[in-house]
């Protein structure tokens, strides 16, 4: 009788580790499996958790093409075999991750930009029609939505048991990720069509007006703010104890988040409207004038910089010692991390506005022509 308790004891542990772990990729953090929200996780850091991911480096050879019945601005999630993303056609989408192959669709009644967050069996994205939707990740049942004053544009990050996003009603939003009820909703001002950052209780979200915001994730209630010379719609990056951030204004600014202060900034020459990338002690993003470029995360200093000749929307997502991103040239590029060397370019059919979600063994990337394209 011991010896069978032992080893029940035993089987119960492991089990509630394999749940423990299961948790864990649901709550939002990017894994060798998952990429299960904008730029992989709620710190939208851009990069997967290991540097050595995947078993291979990505050649650029197209694995497979699906389209669907509209434009793609919305940028996909991968998780559990499957990836996620939504449509300028109204339809929210989950396809079979191996081939492409349709699983179910949700009808919702305006534009879908917004780019999915999945945890605790949930798909939650917001679309042009002023909601935010909550989905069955397996079956696309719908669970729960939620109505805002103005359309969604913000990609949601979930965390604690919460959802976070912002809206061009001025607002930005805090809802039960389980319900759908409003646990509190701050009011920016401007237009907020930037996606939130969360780390250590506080959200952090740009608005219209050029303001950066430090929200307490549990009050609502606004901590700190900087006050930047345009426009700030991209998601910051948080990294180190820092947040560093795009602006219209083309200046990628680092705040040290301990001192709310910012403490270096980078003149691009150009509006950045996408998310930077933080990684190995750099900073990697993109602008309007299409040039790819790589500072010290410490102090700015410039390192590289990649000219492609094409505006660029989309963020730098990392797989090992790859940076990908598309641009409106109808580009797909891949970079060296540590040179900026090209390593290919392939061209996607269509403007890449979209991020790059890594899975195990491919990238994934939606385009205006329709498609969605996995890349090995």
């Amino acid at each position: 009788m011991r010896i069978i308790k032992s080893r029940i004891t035993k089987a119960i542990a492991l089990a509630l580790t394999v749940v423990a772990v299961f948790l864990t990729i649901g709550a939002g953090f990017a894994s060798a499996e998952n990429w299960p929200m904008f730029r992989g996780n709620e710190a939208r850091a851009g990069s997967v958790a290991s540097p050595d991911f995947g078993p291979a480096a990505i050649a650029g050879k197209i694995a497979w093409r699906s389209g669907v019945q509209g434009p793609i601005q919305s940028s996909p999630a991968v998780f559990g075999g499957r990836i996620f993303f939504g449509s300028d056609d109204g339809n929210f989408y989950a396809l079979r991750e191996d081939d492409g192959a349709g699983l179910w669709s949700f009808p919702a009644e305006n534009w879908i930009s917004s780019s999915p967050a999945i945890a605790k069996g949930l798909v939650i994205f917001g679309s042009y029609d002023s909601r935010i939707y909550a989905l069955d990740i397996y079956t696309g049942a719908l669970k729960w939505r939620f109505t805002t004053h103005g359309m969604v544009a913000s990609s949601p990050a979930a965390a604690d048991g919460r959802v976070f996003f912002g809206s061009v009603d001025g607002g930005v939003y805090c809802v039960d990720m389980s319900t759908g009820i409003e646990k509190w909703s701050y009011k920016a001002g401007r237009e907020v069509y930037g996606s939130p950052s969360v780390a250590d209780g506080v959200v952090y979200i740009g608005n219209h007006d050029g303001k950066m915001m430090a929200i307490d994730a549990a009050t609502g209630k606004l901590k700190w703010r900087a006050i930047v010379g345009g426009p700030v719609t991209t998601a910051p990056a948080i990294s180190g104890g820092r947040l560093f951030f795009g602006s219209w204004d083309g200046k990628l600014y680092c705040a040290d988040i301990k001192n709310q202060a910012v403490i270096w900034r980078y003149d691009s020459g150009g509006s950045i409207e996408s998310p930077p990338l933080v990684s190995g002690g750099r900073v990697f993003f993109g602008n309007q004038n299409g040039d790819m470029t790589a500072l010290d995360s410490s102090s700015g200093k410039v390192l590289w910089k990649t000219a492609t000749g094409h505006t660029i929307s989309s963020a730098p997502s990392m797989r090992g010692k790859q940076i990908f991103f598309g641009n409106h040239g109808n580009e797909i590029y891949s970079l060296d991390a540590q040179t900026g060397q090209v390593h290919w370019k392939i061209n996607a059919g269509g403007a890449v506005t979209s991020t790059l979600a890594a899975g195990k063994h491919a990238i994934y990337v939606t385009c205006a022509d329709s498609t969605i394209q996995s890349i090995k």
